[in-house]
């Protein structure tokens, strides 16, 4: 190899960490359904759950953390056909692309109830990172500042993928402040992955890791 090949190694192997899932006949996306009820379990105009909850839909190119694809190994040629094979399911339309770039920055959709339920819930470890008198309101944009950034990062995992969405658990990592200057905290969230780069909340504190 020379070094020409080795450098165009090395580019392939940095723009394939990121996929977009897109189905081009497809007009449904997660966002069209409600959080309540996900896609229905038959899916939409001949399209399934599965593949309308992770349309358009960017992920980090490894194991746990994108959609499973269908695994043909159990099956013959006769049994299903090469020109059927899809990648979740025979039949199945979805394309996985390279994302050369991730979309121009990650946009956090957080629902306004989520904020509520932190102020109630989780006061008292707002306080414990010292976030607490003027700077308690700090800790909003501190949480979703960092899990933007360590999605980014790839530090997430598949919580579960079902009609409701792909829902990942993000690792991130934030910085004390006042009585907890200069400690780190390694704090979990739950969000959705939503269409083009967009993450939609499902709690903004949910535990701390290891």
């Amino acid at each position: 190899m020379g070094l020409l090949d080795a450098y165009k190694s090395q580019i392939n192997a940095y723009f394939s960490e990121w996929i977009k899932i897109n189905d081009k006949f497809s007009k449904w996306t997660i966002e069209n359904f409600s959080y309540q009820d996900g896609v229905p379990e038959d899916g939409v105009e001949k399209h399934c759950w599965k593949c309308v909850t992770i349309n358009n839909c960017i992920f980090k190119n490894e194991d746990e953390k994108k959609p499973v694809e269908f695994d043909y190994n159990k099956y013959s040629y006769t049994e299903i056909p090469k020109a059927v094979r899809g990648l979740y399911h025979p039949h199945c339309h979805c394309k996985k692309s390279v994302k050369l770039e991730k979309e121009n920055g990650i946009k956090m959709l957080i629902p306004k109830g989520k904020i509520e339920w932190l102020f109630r819930d989780k006061l008292h470890k707002i306080h414990e990172y010292g976030y607490h008198g003027e700077s308690e309101w700090n800790i909003i944009d501190t949480l979703i500042f960092a899990s933007a950034n360590a999605f980014e990062q790839g530090n997430y995992k598949c919580n579960v993928h079902d009609q409701k969405g792909f829902k990942i658990t993000i690792l991130a990592t934030i910085n004390g402040i006042n009585h907890r200057q200069g400690e780190n905290f390694k704090i979990k969230a739950g969000y959705t992955i939503f269409p083009n780069g967009q993450l939609k909340c499902n709690t903004l504190w949910g535990g701390e890791w290891k």
